[in-house]
């Protein structure tokens, strides 16, 4: 008999779970609850609709696609999980809806920190497309807290749309988890001459009279103040339903929970203490977890990816390890253009940041894999 395999959510997670099931069991049964009441799309492109992306170039896979591979689409929230009688249950609709094998791929919202004023419609965490229009009802100039990647995404596409941005960073430089502080100081320069403000070491105090206010007093007007801080996993059917839980889903190698026939993979997963919150490893994990649930054995290996970006009028490419001491830098501040290699004791490659020019970055990805010398290394720059 056919198996029956639900997916709840419909993030790159579940998709890849949908799909890894589908491909794997030609003959299972593949439903994928999308609660967003939209197709799956490009979640981490939204900020690029400010900039005139048109929304539906935003789309994973057309309608068609899913009827080709044989892939179900519901568009309902779930209300609750029952381990079980394997059944859920949809907000608003009465029947029940079976499984023989679940996914969680509920993801996560962005982590909103509690202070005064922020429970406003004005101040969100920009996340998912409905959040676009929300911030547009609101015209006038922006703070977006948080330099991270996806703070200065969003402010980027938002400065292309003719706002006055202002990013508040409470470290003490841009992408500390991307660059080191001599590519940090670059990139600042950078930032600030595409006209986007940054407020270094900032922390929130409030947000009164149309301003977000620092604790040291500094102030910036504000019509909408966007978090871009973390994010906070989607867990609560899951703990309804009893599934272990810490800061997300715990999940073993193969994605599966506490509780059997029950899976999770993506943003609402942790493994091994880590919710790493990116969309290569929410489509790695997507795929062990479907493919399971179709009654493989896989395991999931985790995977440093390397970082981009592609914003500010520029674009950077970071990857291995950017905190070793022995390094190289070559910069041409008058291009745009900053490359830094690090080195571990025996000379091999480990790491490297590239601003401005990253056509290297798939040569220095094998490079740094193979461990390659400092001479053939310096040559790729």
């Amino acid at each position: 008999m056919a198996k029956k395999i639900v997916v709840i959510g419909g993030g790159i997670a579940g998709l890849s779970a949908a799909q890894a099931a589908a491909t794997t069991d030609k003959d299972a049964s593949v439903l994928l609850i999308c609660g967003e009441k939209k197709l799956p799309y490009y979640r981490p492109r939204i900020c690029e609709v400010f900039s005139g992306l048109d929304v539906e170039k935003l789309n994973v896979h057309s309608e068609q696609w899913f009827i080709d591979n044989k892939i179900e689409l519901i568009f309902q929230m779930v209300q609750e999980i029952d381990p079980e009688t394997k059944q859920l249950r949809f907000v608003g609709v009465e029947e029940q809806l079976t499984y023989d094998k679940l996914i969680i791929a509920t993801g996560a919202v962005g982590n909103r920190p509690e202070a005064e004023g922020t429970a406003t419609d004005n101040v969100l965490a920009l996340r998912f497309l409905a959040d676009i229009n929300r911030v547009r009802r609101y015209p006038g100039p922006v703070v977006v807290i948080g330099g991270g990647l996806l703070g200065l995404e969003a402010a980027w596409h938002l400065s292309c749309e003719g706002r006055q941005v202002v990013i508040i960073e409470r470290g003490e430089r841009l992408l500390m988890r991307q660059l080191d502080e001599e590519a940090s100081r670059f990139f600042l320069h950078i930032v600030e001459n595409a006209g986007i403000r940054v407020a270094l070491n900032g922390s929130l105090e409030a947000i009164r009279n149309g301003q977000v206010i620092l604790s040291d007093s500094r102030g910036f007007p504000a019509a909408v103040t966007i978090f871009a801080a973390g994010i906070k996993p989607q867990i609560a059917l899951a703990q309804a339903a009893g599934l272990q839980c810490n800061r997300a889903i715990v999940v073993d190698a193969m994605m599966a929970t506490s509780a059997d026939d029950i899976y999770a993979c993506g943003d609402c997963a942790e493994f091994n203490g880590f919710v790493p919150g990116l969309w290569t490893v929410s489509m790695a994990q997507g795929t062990v977890a479907g493919k399971n649930a179709v009654g493989g054995e896989e395991s999931y290996t985790p995977e440093e990816p390397p970082y981009m970006m592609n914003a500010m009028g520029t674009r950077i490419w970071s990857g291995g390890n950017i905190t070793l001491e022995e390094s190289v830098t070559r910069s041409f501040p008058a291009d745009g253009k900053f490359y830094k290699l690090f080195f571990n004791d025996k000379g091999q490659l480990s790491g490297a940041i590239l601003i401005g020019e990253i056509g290297k970055s798939i040569a220095l990805k094998k490079a740094i894999a193979n461990r390659m010398n400092r001479t053939e290394a310096l040559e790729l720059i």
